[in-house]
């Protein structure tokens, strides 16, 4: 319950961005971006000597370098221990590469001296290593959705009843429970990247085309952060906001939906489900996480940027 004096309200979404889960489907982090166990075929790419590595470590600038595997015994077969061998050698800054101990999965991880909040890394090395589920670790950002609406997915109470001789009743009833959250989302823009993420289809933006899916494709798993501002009572100015909110929506996966090619605006329909997400280590946590964010921590995220 909100008391009038001290009570927040919810405005209209200012900014969301969505990352593909890593292999595993954990979510990427600093420490922890996870491609797949291998072994790796390169033997398609223009340059097996030079095979594109970009790293973007928060807001700073995006660092490529190109990794080479001219010495890898099998270029269609590179294996963790060759690919990781390269890529510390390519030097990426504060990046080291390594497999990691507990799934013999490609690590790429930040071990520099800072506190960092993201890390990316894409580009067509890492597309081949299934970093991100093959289309690497790369933020997709809108500040162009409409809507963003929800829908929490839910397990019924149940009653299981038993009746005796006398026509009496002996009951229990269950607890129902939240399984997660369906979300419709409706972007006023038209995003083939954003497309490619949710459908699971293929964007080439060198060519600008883009290839809806086939039967035996498999989806992308995904996070969002969507970020919403908050005023107080009475009458508000726009820029009279006193904090936002940031949603986290841990793990989801999405489908497409329908386009009028009318004499109208073509709004781009989304939805996807969103359920409970389970870490590397098997802890369990809610589909959904709302954190509030002072003007000044929201500004310091620098979500244009990152």
């Amino acid at each position: 319950m909100s008391l009038r004096d001290t009570a927040r309200y919810a405005f209209g979404l200012v900014f969301a961005r969505f990352m593909p889960l890593n292999d595993d489907l954990t979510i990427p982090v600093p420490t922890r971006i996870i491609g797949d166990s291998g072994t790796f075929d390169f033997s398609d790419v223009d340059n097996i000597a030079s095979v594109a590595l970009t790293t973007k470590i928060d807001n700073s600038t995006a660092e490529t370098v190109y990794v080479d595997l001219s010495g890898a015994a099998d270029s269609s077969a590179v294996t963790v221990a060759e690919i990781v061998a390269a890529i510390n050698a390519a030097g990426p800054t504060d990046i080291t590469a390594s497999e990691d101990t507990a799934t013999g999965r490609i690590k790429i991880e930040y071990d520099g001296s800072e506190t960092v909040t993201y890390l990316q890394v894409y580009g067509e090395c890492a597309e081949i290593l299934m970093i991100g589920q093959g289309l690497g670790c790369k933020f997709i950002k809108t500040d162009t959705l409409q809507t963003l609406g929800e829908s929490p997915i839910l397990k019924d109470e149940e009653t299981i009843t038993t009746t005796d001789a006398k026509g009496l009743d002996t009951e229990i009833i269950s607890d129902g429970y939240r399984k997660g959250v369906t979300v419709s989302i409706v972007d006023t823009a038209e995003d083939w990247a954003l497309l490619e993420l949710i459908e699971g289809g293929v964007y080439d933006e060198d060519n600008g085309t883009y290839e809806a899916p086939t039967s035996e494709d498999d989806k992308i798993y995904f996070y969002v952060e969507a970020y919403y501002t908050r005023y107080t009572k009475g009458i508000n100015k726009e820029g009279d906001l006193v904090s936002y909110v940031q949603k986290l929506i841990r793990s989801a996966k999405g489908t497409v939906g329908d386009k009028s090619n009318e004499r109208d605006w073509m709004d781009g329909n989304y939805n996807i489900t969103a359920t409970s997400y389970k870490d590397e280590n098997e802890v369990l946590y809610g589909d959904t996480k709302l954190t509030e964010l002072t003007i000044e921590e929201y500004d310091d995220l620098d979500v244009y940027n990152v």
